[in-house]
């Protein structure tokens, strides 16, 4: 399971760093075609189209999986962890009394 959010966020993480490189490699064109014609037909601009809607989808998705995913999984592991959790707010709270006081 944490193979595919670990891919999903690679993809990710490519796709946007794909979007930026197209971005700035192509900002002077864009500026200088700007007034004379629609820069959508060349295939460098297809290619950051693609790339720049791969990105929001995959960025749509982790935000499903963060939204709906992520509070089952961590319900599920502070079951599991619930003595080390209690074990940890104990000393946090004793450090606090004795050190802080």
């Amino acid at each position: 399971m944490a193979m595919r959010y670990l891919l999903m966020v690679s993809l990710a993480g490519a796709a946007v760093w794909g979007v930026i490189t197209l971005s700035t490699s192509g900002a002077q064109t864009y500026a200088v075609d700007f007034e004379h014609t629609a820069s959508f037909a060349t295939q460098k601009d297809a290619s950051f189209w693609l790339l720049a809607a791969v990105a929001i989808l995959i960025t749509l998705s982790l935000c499903r999986f963060v939204v709906f995913g992520l509070p089952s999984l961590v319900n599920a592991w502070c079951q599991g962890n619930k003595t080390w959790l209690y074990m940890a707010m104990l000393g946090g709270a004793a450090y606090g009394v004795l050190y802080l006081m």
